[in-house]
């Protein structure tokens, strides 16, 4: 689920001169947790959180920040798949030693909060210091395609089903091109009311940096059937946000298809940016890919928030 807006926002500072190398060089990094990510998403509303030796930033833990009466909220971004604490690189012995330190000092730096919840990268795969310091853990799964070196190999690993509509879709005259953000809203206000939160300033900034792709499904009449955006840095081509037209099969698939050829011409991976609904999840586990664990953490130091917390999802489940 994207996460609400923030509002009563708390003394704003984004990010310091070597954040951005810091989140590149970082084994959790992602195009979500970059500076120019998180200003399209939360303008004024983030923190970077960094340790530092010296002046050299060792960790980092990017949140949105919001002031409520009863204490800080720190959670994610809205479409931000993944943003938790962000480690440096290394192996031997002592790496879980040293990170167990990084992430009890990160806590340190972010301070007293009422709440903290982060959906991690999947790199980030100890939470046990967060369990020393009272935080939960429920582990959710995406879908990769790791190796795209061998594209007509990763064709062959679909399900006979996908495989069947991308071929359907061709026969049809369905074609797939590079598209606009109002072609993709396009399809998306067919099924939805409104529009992604933020999506504006996302492509704004992406387009930028030529780090977001825009892909369409027209039908032989030229009409719009299905839509993608992708957004890419250099180890993943993530699948951010789909729209389809269900009076049509196949033009979904199609579009997944031509964006993993895409991906594999990159040299990047590809990302589902997987979902743990049912009908999502059975689709996208479709193209063969590999399911990879990632946690989201929480905690509720405010009691009064806990309670609340829990009756809201009481009122949900009825």
């Amino acid at each position: 689920m994207v996460p609400s807006p923030p509002v009563n926002l708390a003394p704003p500072r984004s990010s310091s001169t070597g954040y951005d190398e810091f989140v590149a060089a970082s084994p959790q990094r992602s195009v979500f947790c970059t500076s120019w990510w998180l200003d399209a998403v939360a303008p004024g509303g983030w923190r970077s959180h960094e340790l530092r030796d010296g002046d050299r930033i060792v960790a980092a833990w990017p949140t949105m920040v919001e002031r409520t009466r009863l204490g800080l909220v720190h959670r994610g971004a809205p479409l931000s798949p993944y943003l938790g604490p962000l480690l440096p690189p290394g192996e031997g012995a002592r790496r879980r030693s040293r990170e167990l330190k990084l992430v009890e000092d990160l806590l340190s730096l972010i301070g007293p909060f009422a709440h903290l919840e982060a959906r991690c990268n999947p790199a980030f795969d100890y939470w046990t210091p967060l369990r020393w310091h009272g935080f939960q853990q429920t582990t959710n799964y995406t879908w990769r395609l790791l190796d795209l070196s061998d594209i007509e190999a990763v064709f062959a690993g679909f399900r006979e089903n996908i495989r069947g509509h991308v071929r359907a879709a061709e026969r049809s005259g369905t074609t797939v091109v590079d598209g606009t953000l109002a072609d993709l809203l396009e399809v998306h206000r067919r099924r939805f009311a409104r529009d992604p939160q933020a999506i504006d300033r996302i492509d704004a900034a992406a387009s930028r940096r030529d780090a977001r792709t825009i892909l369409i499904a027209r039908d032989a009449d030229g009409r719009a059937r299905a839509a993608g955006y992708f957004v890419h840095d250099d180890r993943f081509t993530t699948y951010l946000l789909a729209a389809t037209d269900t009076e049509v099969r196949g033009a979904a698939a199609l579009v997944l298809w031509d964006a993993i050829r895409r991906a594999s011409d990159r040299g990047t991976a590809f990302d589902f940016e997987g979902s743990m609904l049912r009908h999502v999840e059975s689709f996208v586990r479709s193209f063969g890919g590999v399911p990879t664990p990632y946690s989201i953490v929480w905690r509720t130091a405010s009691g009064p928030m806990a309670v609340a917390r829990t009756v809201k999802r009481v009122l949900v489940r009825r």
